[in-house]
């Protein structure tokens, strides 16, 4: 893709003024939402630029006139089964009273729209920065290029492997784990916009109305953060599209039957897994540096891996973490119980000489649940910096070596969910990267301090990152030959499928890139075969978890029962 930049006019250095292309002053509530979300940002509505043809009336012929036959049974359960609440529809009248309405009547031309000339001049008139269009068809002409940053337009599928629509439809249909969508700058070539933003979320393949739901709802919010990442950086280059990707229209009704049964054996294994499938991890060690393991220095093979005897059915050890000290190795994890829902800090100590597990010893224990014991060695002082999403803080630890005991120092961050904390220095910066509880798999946000106690602040680009794929962190981020590596959980398939190695090409206070290079698996012929979602380091040993599926009656017990209580609060 080549870069290009959105304008060449003056950029403002305050607030963006905005339109709004749409049919009257109701709006898909997730629309809504995203008006919502700019004016909160301090953006301001100035004009609702209004569709002024009359709309097609409904035929009353017959029942089959009113929906064409090839697509009946799409069109039946589109309306009637698979409608999401983001579309329900709700009415800006009033939130939206004052700013100016313009009506317009653009004419058609080989399926494209073009306004007149006279309506594009009233339009320019309101000076405006850019154009959310929430209605009207294909468009072209003038009107494109009168604001600062053009019209933006949703589509919300991965423009490089599905054009045309239904959105989030032909994703179940082909079992893909994955369902992009973006926000570009419409230009005159159809599906070769700017983009904007773009992001990946994992595919509900076993509910074609809650997968709808989820695009919808996370791409609300793009606009404003887009207007805000301009306002701070109006010299930024974004790419166009050079998608060749086929184009999806409505499925026919055969494709529907296909389709619906895909989706009832998805859903049966969808509440399978829910209820009786209880993920079991466990953790090992290997007796290699890390860069070897993810470049392939020599093929990982299970006998590489000495995995921690389990001893308690009811229980499992994830996320691994550690340090040397006395010719032992520290492995801390989180240590769960499935029988009371808690999960604690536990150390285990590995006896290089006698090739040896300790068994694990509870060190830090909260009314909370704790996981993902990340630790940072600094100034002979060892940190630890446990996930502890619902106090709704990042915490930092400090080892006392004298009692053996971990004691809380500090928070670094407050008031946020933070998932997977991972600390490190790199470049005159301590950075610190997580995902916040809501979008746990897919949205990557950064904090940054000049040192390792000193006030975090939020990276300017923040969420920096929105793939599923590779965003939630998944161990201890490493230099190797002169580049930094951060490893991330791939969870498009499953949760903690496997680590995916990205290489950071850029990281400063405003900018972030990063990309995939190679990714680490789960050993099929492993005892834990399912999955694998943390890789650390720790000077030439390397630590990391697998999972298997097992019943647990713990398990299935606290689902059935957490099922229940959605159901019985109308959730469901």
């Amino acid at each position: 893709m080549n870069p290009i930049s959105l304008t060449g006019k003056e950029a403002r250095s305050t607030s963006m003024r905005f339109g709004i292309l749409c049919s009257s002053t109701h709006f898909q509530k997730w629309q809504a939402d995203a008006i919502h979300e700019l004016v909160a940002h301090g953006h301001i509505a100035v004009l609702l630029i209004l569709d002024g043809r009359d709309q097609p009336k409904k035929k009353k012929e017959s029942f089959l006139y009113r929906y064409t036959a090839p697509n009946l049974l799409f069109r039946i359960l589109q309306n009637r089964f698979f409608q999401p609440d983001a579309k329900r529809l709700v009415n800006l009248f009033s939130f939206l009273e004052g700013i100016d309405m313009l009506t317009c009547f653009p004419e058609t031309k080989k399926g494209a729209e073009y306004f007149q000339e006279a309506e594009t001049e009233a339009i320019q008139l309101y000076d405006l920065d850019f154009i959310l269009r929430f209605g009207f068809n294909i468009l072209r002409g003038t009107i494109l290029n009168i604001t600062r940053y053009g019209i933006w337009s949703f589509h919300h599928d991965d423009e490089m492997n599905y054009r045309g629509g239904p959105p989030g439809f032909w994703e179940i249909f082909r079992s893909d784990p994955v369902n992009g969508a973006i926000l570009q700058r419409i230009t005159e070539k159809l599906d070769a916009g700017i983009i904007l933003c773009k992001g990946y979320l994992k595919t509900m393949l076993h509910s074609y109305q809650g997968n709808v739901e989820q695009l919808l709802t996370v791409t609300s919010a793009w606009p404003a953060l887009m207007a805000d990442e301009i306002l701070r950086y109006p010299d930024r280059v974004y790419s166009l599209s050079e998608t060749k990707a086929p184009v999806y229209k409505v499925p026919g009704n055969f494709q529907m039957v296909r389709f619906l049964l895909k989706l009832l054996v998805n859903r049966i294994r969808f509440h399978y897994k829910d209820l009786l499938a209880a993920e079991i991890w466990n953790v090992g060690l290997i007796h290699k540096p890390i860069h070897e393991i993810v470049f392939g220095l020599g093929k990982l093979r299970n006998s590489d891996i000495t995995w921690f005897h389990q001893f308690d059915r009811a229980k499992y050890l994830a996320d691994p973490f550690g340090f040397f000290e006395d010719h032992k190795l520290h492995i801390f994890v989180e240590d769960y119980s499935y029988s009371n829902q808690q999960a604690n800090i536990s150390e285990i100590i590995y006896d290089i000489h006698k090739d040896s597990f300790s068994v694990p010893i509870i060190l830090i224990e909260g009314e909370k649940h704790l996981s993902y014991p990340f630790i940072v060695k600094h100034k002979e002082i060892v940190y630890c910096i446990p996930e502890s999403h619902r106090s709704k803080n990042i915490e930092l630890y400090y080892r006392n070596k004298s009692e053996e005991a971990f004691t809380k120092d500090r928070i670094l961050v407050s008031n946020v969910d933070a998932i997977d904390p991972t600390l490190f220095s790199f470049e005159d910066h301590w950075w610190l990267f997580f995902t916040l509880r809501k979008h746990s798999n897919t949205h990557l946000y950064i904090y940054f301090s000049d040192s390792l106690k000193g006030e975090y602040v939020p990276h300017a680009r923040n969420p920096v990152k929105i793939d599923v794929r590779s965003s939630r962190p998944g161990g201890t981020p490493f230099i190797h030959d002169g580049n930094l590596y951060r490893p991330a959980q791939d969870c498009s398939i499953t949760y903690g499928g496997r680590v995916v190695i990205n290489k950071v090409n850029r990281l400063t206070p405003s900018e972030f890139e990063e990309e995939p290079i190679t990714m680490v698996n789960p050993l099929g012929n492993s005892p834990f075969p399912n999955g694998l979602h943390t890789i650390s380091q720790v000077g030439t040993y390397t630590l990391i978890d697998g999972k298997r599926y097992r019943l647990n009656r713990f398990f299935f017990k606290n689902q059935l029962r957490a099922k229940l209580r959605k159901r019985d609060s109308g959730d469901v």
